[in-house]
């Protein structure tokens, strides 16, 4: 036999070798291996144009909405528009007021304490009364009618009175009662005015009146939860960082684990993969490339979340420089409550990111094509889709045993614990519980997946049934 001959037979037997020994570094490496994978992928994703875009453009309009209220807050207090109130009183002394002393009542209540505006110190900040306030007498109605329909008078009250002695009020506008606001507060004024009149009429004394008009105590006790001591403030705290949480935990989790499949089909597609294969081990890659890929959606995910608390406690000193330290607007008061909900908010999205992006990187592997791989996380994007809108339904009723059970599953639980955790109504063993069950199915879907991706990435043209996946599973 010839040397080429003998050469040729040992051939295969010689690369068999030098695969088993190049798998066989790469298991001595692993954690060098994982590293050097981790930082390319985070690298990558990174210096991607769509990724820095879409994170300016995402920035912006979190700090854009940020400022919203104070805007708004103060176009509406630095107008010049004022509601013009003619008030013609036919009805004579009302509760012993008549004349001055009925026009000084009547804006007490409708502008404020010292009968200028509502605020503290009796103007808004563009010094300026709410209501503008005259008397009128009843010969000029038809005139004052007549001015409310051309827009020179904004709303005429007429005081007169029934047979039986009862005050009747008449309320002319040409606003739609649906768009009118300033119907409420004429509306409140009428029922004080007629509290003020019966009493009178009854005999009650000025101090007797007065304690008619005060508000009893009113206690809420839910008995199925425990007793929320939290303010008010530290509450819309919570629910609105629950809601954005929410919101940034579905697109991240869809987002990237989108992008891990994708890049594990676009790797599988090109062939790299089987270069790569032979200098990492297959769980090397699967968690190199999850690992990397998370970490670059936590750096996004992180820089929302400190510019959009920075630029809403931004608003607080702004407010108070614009329109007063009692503007009235919304402030968020981020306490130790809210940063427990902050640091909860990175754990489950790290918990869900893990979970999901094992299972969309085992479906990645299993494509033939990159553009078969929306269709093929269709079913998994589905599971993340029902978790998203049942975790809404939180909001409402935070103790319903069905949204309890809902938190407790592990593709469900990073955003619906969380609109449970802001409604004050979750024991900490129960946050304990679910993260404990969260890594557990991590470790469950990472050996599945992983004896998945360990086949998959080297089966090209093929399109396995369930019973191959099963055998793959079991596969040692």
């Amino acid at each position: 036999m010839s040397r080429k001959t003998i050469l040729e037979q040992n051939a295969p037997e010689q690369q068999s070798a030098v695969v088993v020994s190049s798998r066989g570094a790469a298991q001595q490496n692993t954690l060098r291996n994982i590293g050097l994978i981790i930082k390319h992928e985070y690298k990558k994703r990174l210096t991607q144009r769509s990724f820095i875009i879409s994170t300016i453009v995402v920035l912006v309009l979190i700090v854009i909405a940020s400022f919203v209220p104070t805007i708004i807050g103060y176009f509406v207090a630095h107008s010049n528009s004022q509601t013009r109130i003619t008030v013609v009183n036919n009805a004579g002394s009302i509760g012993g007021l008549n004349g001055d002393r009925l026009t000084s009542y009547i804006k007490m209540v409708l502008n404020g304490t010292n009968g200028t505006t509502g605020t503290a110190n009796g103007q808004s900040s563009s010094g300026k009364a709410q209501f503008v306030i005259q008397m009128a007498s009843a010969g000029s109605i038809d005139n004052l009618k007549n001015q409310v329909k051309n827009g020179t008078l904004t709303i005429l009250l007429v005081l007169d009175r029934a047979p039986n002695k009862d005050l009747r009020f008449t309320y002319y506008t040409t606003s739609s009662p649906t768009n009118d606001s300033n119907v409420s507060q004429v509306q409140a004024l009428v029922s004080q005015l007629n509290i003020l009149d019966k009493s009178s009429r009854l005999g009650l004394t000025p101090a007797q009146t007065s304690d008619l008009f005060a508000q009893p105590q009113f206690s809420d006790v839910n008995l199925n939860q425990a007793q929320n001591t939290r303010s008010t403030s530290d509450i819309i705290a919570g629910y609105i960082l629950a809601y954005i949480g929410n919101i940034l935990i579905y697109m991240a989790v869809l987002l990237y684990g989108t992008g891990v499949a994708m890049g594990v089909a676009e790797e599988k597609g090109s062939r790299i993969m089987e270069i790569l294969v032979n200098a990492a081990t297959p769980f090397q890659l699967l968690a190199g490339k999850i690992i990397g890929i998370g970490a670059a959606g936590l750096t996004q995910m992180a820089l929302f979340v400190v510019i959009g608390i920075g630029a809403l406690l931004l608003q607080l000193p702004l407010q108070a420089a614009l329109l007063g330290s009692n503007s009235g607007l919304l402030n968020l008061s981020i306490t130790g409550a809210s940063i427990t909900l902050l640091v909860l908010l990175l754990v489950y999205f790290i918990l869900g990111f893990l979970l999901y992006a094992t299972l969309f990187a085992a479906v990645g592997a299993l494509v033939k094509r990159q553009d078969e791989v929306q269709n093929a996380v269709a079913p998994i994007s589905m599971l993340l889709v029902a978790g998203y809108i049942v975790s809404f339904f939180g909001i409402y009723m935070p103790d319903a045993i069905w949204i309890k059970v809902i938190s407790y599953v592990p593709f469900w639980t990073s955003t619906t614990m969380l609109v449970r955790i802001a409604t004050g109504g979750v024991a900490p063993w129960e946050i304990a519980l679910t993260i404990v069950l969260m890594i557990v199915a991590i470790i469950v879907c990472a050996f599945i997946a992983g004896r998945i991706y360990r086949a998959g990435v080297l089966m090209y043209g093929q399109r396995p049934g369930l019973g191959q996946l099963v055998k793959l599973v079991r596969m040692r």
